[in-house]
């Protein structure tokens, strides 16, 4: 069972600078994050940006040129980094969690990475869609893989386990609502490994750090959870980056 505990810069963090952006990562590894969770779409001319939502404005991403979207983010303030920099931006200096919010590029995500040599222990591909996690595996099956699951309808810690235990993949992002004690012992119990997010508040942070089958929690607010994990002594590794036994 991994017993290191990451700090994760959701988006970069919450700071002053926007979501998804080299200012944000800039900020999460400046103040010591150990990972930052990023989200990757594609533009219609087959470019992979890191950018959250289906569309900017009203207009899908998928309709957009790479230059297109950049003009648009540009009218709102900010830029949208393509996914490659990204990578070269963090290469040595921050772990990654890399989540596809479509399928259909695992490929091309999986070249970038195995491009730019990138350790197996320094990154984890993470989707909702078990689709893009099955892929993933089967094209490499030595690279580490998330399921994420979101909370809402009739989803719960059991359903999320028994869910994550079908996927193939080698661990599992639930909504942080969906781990309660019970559902931790169970995790434990099973040498499942979480990745819970989006953790913001003080009480959320501190519990699941002292979850065993937590091996990692992903936050708007690294810096909360940076002092939290050092008061718990709950003392980041590289080993807790490497890939658990299913």
């Amino acid at each position: 069972m991994v017993t290191a505990k990451l700090i994760a810069a959701h988006r970069g963090g919450r700071s002053s600078a926007t979501p998804n952006t080299f200012q944000a990562f800039e900020h999460a590894i400046g103040i010591g994050a150990d990972m930052i969770e990023l989200d990757v779409r594609r533009t219609s001319d087959d470019e992979l940006v890191v950018f959250h939502d289906e569309a900017i404005g009203s207009e899908p991403l998928r309709t957009l040129s790479c230059q297109e979207l950049q003009e648009r983010a540009g009218k709102l303030g900010y830029s949208i980094p393509r996914f490659a920099e990204v990578i070269e931006l963090a290469s040595g200096r921050i772990l990654l969690d890399i989540e596809l919010k479509e399928s259909g590029y695992e490929d091309e995500v999986l070249q970038l990475v195995f491009d730019r040599r990138l350790n197996m222990s320094d990154f984890v591909i993470t989707s909702f869609l078990e689709e893009v996690v099955a892929a993933v595996e089967a094209m490499s099956p030595e690279v580490r893989t998330g399921l994420l699951v979101d909370q809402g309808g009739e989803m719960t810690g059991l359903r999320a386990l028994e869910i994550f235990s079908k996927s193939g993949a080698d661990l599992l992002a639930p909504h942080y609502t969906l781990l309660d004690e019970w559902t931790l012992r169970e995790a434990e119990a099973a040498g499942t490994t979480l990745l819970p997010w989006t953790v913001n508040g003080r009480d959320d942070i501190e519990r699941l750090l002292a979850a065993q089958a937590v091996f990692g929690v992903i936050t708007d607010e690294p810096e909360l959870g940076l002092r939290l994990r050092a008061v718990s002594g709950s003392w980041p590794s590289r080993a807790g980056a490497h890939r658990s036994d299913r």
